[in-house]
């Protein structure tokens, strides 16, 4: 049976939200969400799930994927989530200010044609403002800490930009049949940003597979069925 979140109705000292497996739920009660998983103590849901996925697809302009597949996917996506801000929350990491959130959702907005539009689309992703700031939050969050945290520990030498300026950057500009192709000092400076890009992004996989490894993390498997 999935464990679910119930809200008790007979408690004599009112409705109390209560972790419960479905059959132990009490008659009087009633089914407000299920877990999905769990890392150590702390919980992840299906309606996390699902409106992370609905952000994600509102943000991008894409129509929301909530397949099983699609979920699971989310739903690790929203464990490592936790575990770095656990580290975060141990270097007593700022959140981003005010003004931060709103550039972001400025951006996000400038593909509505105005306020009325952008509130249709929020209501067509069955989605609030609150709900799309906290999730800009989260990923400007994320994004700044990973690149505080990890960027310094990566140092690019010169023959593997000019390796990968040979074997990644050339290939891409030849088929997409641009000329003239740029030399390489020209794309110096992109190609050092997105090796180092790539490889701070090894270096976050690696900390995260020990991270996961040190954590009790469980999955419901009815929650993507």
């Amino acid at each position: 049976m999935p464990s679910v979140l119930i809200r008790v109705h007979s408690c004599p000292f009112g409705a109390v939200l209560c972790l419960a497996f479905l059959f132990a739920a009490p008659v009087d009660a009633e089914i407000i969400d299920q877990i999905a998983a769990t890392v150590d103590n702390q919980v992840i849901t299906t309606s996390e799930i699902g409106e992370a996925l609905r952000v994600a697809a509102f943000l991008n302009g894409e129509k929301p994927d909530l397949s099983p597949a699609a979920r699971r996917r989310m739903a690790d996506r929203l464990i490592e989530q936790i575990l770095v801000r656990r580290e975060m929350e141990l270097t007593r990491y700022p959140e981003p200010s005010a003004a931060d959130i709103a550039a972001a959702l400025n951006d996000a907005k400038s593909r509505f044609a105005g306020e009325a539009q952008f509130q249709q689309g929020l209501a067509e992703y069955k989605l609030t403002r609150p709900e799309v700031e906290d999730a800009l939050r989260r990923q400007i969050t994320l994004v700044r800490y990973i690149d505080l945290r990890f960027r310094p520990e990566v140092q690019v030498q010169e023959n593997e930009v000019m390796q990968y300026y040979e074997t990644v950057f050339l290939p891409e500009i030849r088929k997409k049949g641009i000329k003239p192709e740029p030399s390489f000092e020209d794309a110096r400076a992109e190609c050092e940003e997105r090796l180092t890009t790539v490889l701070v992004d090894k270096r976050v996989d690696t900390w995260l597979a020990e991270a996961r490894g040190q954590a009790r993390i469980a999955y419901d498997e009815d929650a993507f069925r």
